[in-house]
């Protein structure tokens, strides 16, 4: 074509990434951003407006510049092309503000056509990209979700999952991966714990100096180490193709996050493995961090979210099936690419009267407490809140107490699976109708035998990998 394309893009990782990529393949690209000095800026300038240029790549918050806008509006330009689309959506998992402002190309850009391109859309945030960048009548394309040669295992961790997560790893000697972690500590962690067991890994995080994230950045990139223990500040800026395998040591807050990060895996179209290590803590942890954001809309939906998340994690139902589900698209199970298809027929056991202790508690209580509480109550706990609030004295006390605390999570958690409970305000839990028809005996509770809390430790040799 003629002209220049602009390419709008979020992250810096990211532009200098494809920026690399385009002038290694002898075509002229460039960037205009906040790490380059001004000199550097002016000098992409002069060759946007000489007609030296095929992409010029920039951020969103370039089009609040009025000097940015009219240097564009002296050159031919072929297509704006929006990267991360879903940024621009109120309903996206990563809502920016000046992302929406892109509603103005149409305004001043009238005749130049616009693409936008996302991994992670479901059909809502679809229509919301369509009537924020003011599309008329766009052609809609949409890949398939399933990602036939990705294998998906989820867990329950037990501990710090540090066993479990070696354990994978050792499956995947000399395979490079990407560990994803929740914190910058973690990471840091990890990677020590790691190169304890003489696996080449090395951290990333935000917090580091920009020459130890780039010096890892490229390590990896140039196989002098095999992973990288990472939170999701790693990720954006990588188009590695054989990345073997990717684990998460706790549960995403997003399946719009979940998917873009295990997505890395296998790009290159051979197998590879993901592996999910979850608690019940994770969501915990993640819906404090929720309740600290200030718009309440936009708090309910990223609730709702993280609900969704959770009972991806619990769920007996094909990975692959849920995860298209979520964006929309109906595909058959995978039969033997995810552990709920593999692991072949299981016993089931019938936790009906155990579900309507679980739920006649909430209700006792006036469905104003957490799940942690309701078990206390129903095995008989003395701690000074179930005394505080005097709940050692209701019917239901300690009328759980022959089932162990890890049995009553799994009740929980499969009652959040059938959508009979779910969380509401303050991390209290809820009963929804579903809920109401187990009390009422018009449904009957049945989990997968190896799901009922009896979670067997994992071995492993303290030897070094061999």
């Amino acid at each position: 074509m003629n002209g220049v394309t602009v390419v709008i893009s979020p992250l810096i990782a990211l532009m200098q990434d494809q920026v690399a990529a385009l002038q290694d393949l002898g075509i002229s690209a460039s960037m205009i951003n906040s790490s380059q000095s001004i000199q550097d800026n002016e000098i992409t300038y002069q060759k946007l407006l000489k007609n030296e240029l095929k992409f010029i790549y920039c951020a969103p918050e370039r089009f609040v510049s009025n000097d940015f806008v009219s240097v564009l509006q002296r050159v031919s330009i072929n297509y704006f092309v929006i990267d991360e689309a879903h940024c621009v959506s109120e309903w996206g998992h990563e809502f920016r503000a000046e992302y929406r402002n892109l509603n103005r190309l149409k305004t001043m850009f009238s005749k130049t056509p616009i693409s936008a391109f996302t991994a992670t859309a479901t059909k809502k945030v679809e229509l919301d990209i369509v009537q924020a960048l003011h599309l008329n009548k766009p052609v809609l394309l949409r890949g398939q979700t399933k990602r036939d040669n990705l294998n998906i295992e989820v867990k329950k961790r037990v501990g710090n999952g540090r066993i479990q997560l070696l354990n994978f790893i050792k499956a995947h000697k000399n395979d490079c991966g990407i560990v994803y972690t929740f914190t910058r500590k973690e990471t840091e962690n990890i990677a020590k714990f790691l190169q304890e067991k003489n696996i080449s890994a090395k951290a990333y995080h935000a917090g580091l100096p920009t020459n130890v994230k780039d010096e890892v950045f490229r390590d990896f990139a140039y196989e002098k180490i095999n992973i990288v223990v990472a939170t999701i500040a790693f990720g954006m800026g990588i188009d590695k193709s054989n990345i073997r395998f990717v684990a998460h040591t706790s549960m995403p807050k997003t399946m719009e996050n979940y998917y873009q990060e295990i997505g890395r895996a296998g790009r290159d179209g051979l197998p590879s493995n993901t592996l999910l290590l979850y608690s019940k803590a994770d969501e915990v942890q993640k819906r404090i961090q929720i309740d600290d954001l200030p718009n309440n809309e936009y708090k309910d939906l990223i609730y709702k979210k993280l609900d969704l998340m959770y009972r991806y994690c619990i769920s007996s139902v094909c990975r692959h099936k849920m995860i298209a589900k979520y964006f929309d698209d109906e595909i058959n199970e995978c039969e033997s690419l995810c552990d709920n298809c593999t692991k072949g027929e299981v016993d089931q056991v019938d936790i009906t009267v155990n579900a309507m202790k679980f739920l006649s508690a909430l209700l006792r209580v006036d469905q104003k407490f957490g799940q942690n509480h309701i078990i206390d109550i129903l095995r008989g706990s003395k701690n000074q809140k179930i005394l505080q609030f005097g709940h050692d004295t209701l019917s239901v006390y300690a009328i759980g107490s022959d089932n162990s605390k890890e049995e009553w999570v799994a009740i929980c958690d499969r009652l959040f699976d059938l959508e009979a409970i779910f969380t509401g305000e303050f991390k209290a839990l809820k009963i929804a109708n579903k809920g109401f028809d187990i009390l009422k005996k018009k449904e009957t509770v049945l989990i997968d035998e190896d799901k009922l809390g009896i979670v067997q430790r994992e071995e492993i040799e303290t030897a070094e990998l061999s």
